[in-house]
């Protein structure tokens, strides 16, 4: 026994792994509502302009025909002149209360509606390149913590703030916190649990977000004041904070920064959570010290190169350009750019856009978190029996030609098929070309190319409310049929990569340029 995943394998599956995998799905779980909830806090409301109360008999107020911005004044001299409304009524027919209404986020306000949507993506993408360097260096507990904790209090003030910029500033915040929590979750799940079911781990762990969508869709239709609603959905994130106590410190992680006497407790745990007999004390020591020994060398680099979070910035933009020097590893990194990108793009308009595409916005959320449980589980045996590359591939077609075809199809029942299947024909690519480029980028550059390629897809993500909302001005089809255009594009794109099923996997840059497949 000589390597921490032989560890692993003696502890098995037990009470110990189990808390820390259930608890990072309830946490995973509860992200939709505040990343695909605004669907319902800032829908497009129909409204009309409210003409000032305190019209004398000097002026005749009348609305002006055809707009809900402005109204016009017959002046006493009988001259007409076009104001701007500043008040208005809002129908209340699907929603009672919205941030649109209560905020009038109407006319010249109405970019606000989209900024809410990707403002929290926006903080993501600020917050993603730090993610994991916090992780490496203060602790997957620790920053699991910090990040819950933080997003925790803040869900819960969001519903009691008074004014929208407030609500932008938490929004912002909410989005930083969220790719840490993840990502220290994630990893710590992964760092504790049987090598054996780390596949199935990894995969399982992501299941509650369609939970989460089927649920917020039920949620939504259930409650339709947004303050109600945010109150309710945010609510039970105070459940995950005594789990906290429960959750060890990686054992891998503390015995990779040397704090051997730490690792011994929570092994020694471990074991008795789990009802297995651990090596004695002196040989657990033994095997950590060569454990910290192998790891040494890495831990000295990744510190030299990560003392601080501007350093740690600094590093990401210079180690990226690793993934432009040379031709093969620049075509595999500009593809899986554009497909990430396309991919962030098109799964979060679809998501977001419900209220714009002439549907049900509660049965379109509930469908879109139902036709991710296949997208999510039928991709295992379809990237097994296809490879990555043509199932991506497939997955990329089938998404361009469901919602090309709202381009001369109506959007009511049959245009909610399309819709439903598009959604997830993208959300099964999304599961696989995160698979494809774990796998296709050489393990000298893979964490930093997988790292700005989801960096791609966080961009995708803050623009998407903006297409949503500018093209559907023109035609509410017109966002789909986009969306469907650059993922046929993407569908090309990614015919320039290598199939990587069954194919070892390149160590360094050097080897993919010698090796002639791509």
């Amino acid at each position: 026994m000589s390597t921490f995943d032989d560890l692993l394998q003696q502890l098995g599956t037990g009470k110990w792994n189990l808390i820390v995998f259930l608890s990072v799905c309830y946490w995973v779980l509860l992200l939709p509502s505040h990343n695909v909830g605004p669907a319902f806090l800032t829908p497009e409301v129909g409204h009309t302009c409210r003409l000032p109360e305190n019209a004398t008999g000097e002026r005749d107020f009348t609305n002006m025909t055809g707009s809900q911005c402005n109204y016009e004044v017959t002046t006493i001299d009988g001259s007409i002149e076009e104001r701007p409304c500043t008040e208005w009524n809002f129908d209340n027919t699907t929603y009672t209360n919205t941030i649109t209404s209560e905020f009038n986020l109407v006319c010249s306000r109405s970019f606000l509606r989209p900024t809410f949507k990707s403002i929290s993506f926006f903080g993501a993408l600020m917050g993603a390149p730090f993610s994991g360097w916090l992780s490496d260096r203060y602790g997957r507990k620790m920053m699991l913590s910090v990040s819950t904790v933080s997003y925790t209090l803040l869900a819960n003030a969001l519903c009691w703030l008074p004014d929208i910029y407030s609500i932008l500033t938490v929004r912002f915040l909410l989005g930083v916190m969220s790719p840490t929590s993840v990502h220290a979750g994630y990893t710590l799940s992964m760092e504790t649990c049987d090598p054996r079911f780390r596949a199935a781990t990894g995969i399982l762990i992501f299941l509650p977000w369609t939970v989460g969508l089927i649920l917020l869709g039920g949620f939504g239709y259930l409650i339709r004041d947004w303050r109600e609603l945010m109150f309710a959905l945010s609510l039970p994130t105070l459940l995950f904070l005594p789990v906290l106590w429960f959750v060890d410190e990686s054992p891998r992680w503390l015995i990779v920064r040397g704090r051997h006497q730490h690792a011994l407790r929570v092994l020694q745990k471990a074991g008795c959570w789990n009802k297995v007999a651990m090596p004695t004390e002196e040989e657990l020591f033994v095997i950590m010290e060569n454990i910290q020994k192998k790891a040494q060398k890495t831990r000295r680099l990744s510190d030299s190169h990560a003392s601080g979070p501007l350093s740690c910035l600094r590093g990401v933009m210079r180690e990226a350009t690793v993934l432009f020097r040379t031709r093969r590893i620049r075509n595999i990194t500009l593809a899986l750019y554009l497909d990430y990108l396309v991919l962030g793009t098109v799964y979060y308009g679809l998501s977001l856009g419900g209220d714009k595409f002439g549907v049900d916005p509660f049965v379109y959320m509930t469908l879109g978190g139902v036709m991710e449980l296949p997208s999510s589980t039928l991709t295992i045996p379809m990237v097994q029996k296809m490879g990555r590359k043509l199932s991506s591939i497939l997955c990329f077609l089938a998404t361009a030609g469901a919602l090309l075809a709202l381009g001369v199809t109506s959007l009511g029942w049959l245009g909610m098929v399309f819709t439903m299947a598009g959604k997830m024909s993208i959300t099964a690519a999304y599961q696989i070309i995160y698979l494809y480029a774990s796998e296709v980028f050489p393990t000298e550059v893979r964490q930093r190319g997988m790292g700005t390629a989801t960096m791609a897809a966080k961009v995708g993500s803050v623009a998407a409310p903006f297409l949503v909302e500018t093209l559907s001005s023109i035609g509410p089809w017109l966002p789909l049929v986009i969306f469907g255009g650059v993922s046929l594009i993407a569908a090309g794109v990614t015919l320039r990569l290598p199939e990587t099923r069954g194919a070892a996997l390149k160590d360094t840059v050097a080897d993919l340029e010698t090796s002639g497949n791509c």
